[in-house]
């Protein structure tokens, strides 16, 4: 078997089309890159920004109010594994914030497009493994944790679903 490179004519099998500035639109089903997401679309994902932020103080609140909860009813071991539990959610929300808008002006959509897509794999692999260790310590109590994190995970869509009304002119559960 030989490699390719220079002056050898074989191709490497890809998994992803090789037409040009579609390198990534094999990731949104039935749509190419430039319909998946159009100006408007590109402009409000560049004007998220406050909106991400708005979401991790929202994750942030439910997060201490759980672990405020959790101290004064079971103890400080208790509040101090929800407090883990809600840093693991925050934490997961802004890696996945940071990845989808830390470009600046005059980004393609296929970049915006990959950085969501690793964004969001960089957050579900950061969220299990921090889990997986939270959980395997005897020092940390499974339920406050467990509840904290999934009072951030709540937030993360209450909060989505407060912007997608605000940008659609409909309230959050009146769809």
């Amino acid at each position: 078997m030989g490699a390719a490179g220079p002056g050898n004519d074989r191709k490497i099998a890809t998994p992803w089309p090789e037409a040009p500035g579609t390198a990534v639109a094999f990731l949104l089903p039935g749509r190419s890159l430039s319909e998946a997401l159009s100006n408007a679309e590109f402009a409000e994902i560049r004007g998220g920004r406050r909106q991400a932020l708005a979401v991790v103080l929202g994750q942030a609140v439910l997060g201490a109010v759980v672990a405020i909860a959790c101290l004064v009813v079971w103890g400080s071991r208790a509040g101090a594994s929800a407090l883990l539990g809600a840093g693991i959610g925050i934490a997961a929300t802004a890696l996945m914030a940071f990845a989808m808008l830390r470009h600046g002006e005059g980004v393609s959509p296929q970049r915006v497009a990959w950085s969501f897509y690793s964004g969001w794999l960089v957050k579900v692999c950061f969220t299990v493994a921090m889990l997986v260790v939270a959980l395997r310590s005897r020092r940390v109590e499974a339920l406050p944790l467990l509840a904290a994190y999934v009072a951030t995970f709540v937030g993360y869509w209450v909060g989505a679903a407060r912007i997608g009304g605000r940008n659609t002119g409909q309230g959050f559960g009146n769809g």
